[in-house]
């Protein structure tokens, strides 16, 4: 394989997760809808995002300390490094409809950024004790219509 080769297969791979990433957001947005949550609604936000080169990792956190809590940690696997963000404990509103397929492409656009993934994210209502969580989510939006 040659380096064409390989950067098209990211590419193509960046993509497939960053389509895959609205389309939850998407799905996760009309069950906080049918469950009440509106933009005033204050959510706790939690994410994580991954890759293999610690500099990258700690350079994506640091521009995302900007408007959340980072931290980055090391993965079981030696080789593979998370970015762990979250606005707790102040939380966040306006994350419904459009602004949250929006924070997604945003995730997905400045993880590619630094040459890592977003991966997994949850958004928790604390008053009602509700949670949406993409950990458990099997949507492929080049089938499921995304």
């Amino acid at each position: 394989m040659n380096d064409d080769e390989a950067q098209q297969i990211w590419t193509d791979y960046y993509a497939r997760v960053r389509r895959r990433r609205i389309a939850e957001a998407a799905h996760i947005s009309s069950q906080m809808q049918i469950d009440g949550v509106t933009a005033q609604t204050v959510l706790a936000l939690d994410f994580k995002h991954f890759g293999p080169i610690e500099s990258d990792v700690r350079r994506l956190a640091e521009q995302l300390s900007e408007n959340y809590t980072m931290e980055v940690v090391r993965s079981d696997d030696p080789e593979t490094w998370f970015a762990n963000g979250t606005t707790r404990p102040y939380g966040v509103d306006g994350l419904i409809g459009d602004a949250l397929s929006d924070w997604a492409a945003f995730m997905s656009d400045v993880a590619h950024s630094y040459a890592c993934v977003f991966t997994t994210w949850q958004l928790t209502d604390p008053q009602r004790k509700l949670e949406w969580a993409t950990d458990n989510l099997d949507i492929d939006p080049e089938t499921d219509g995304g």
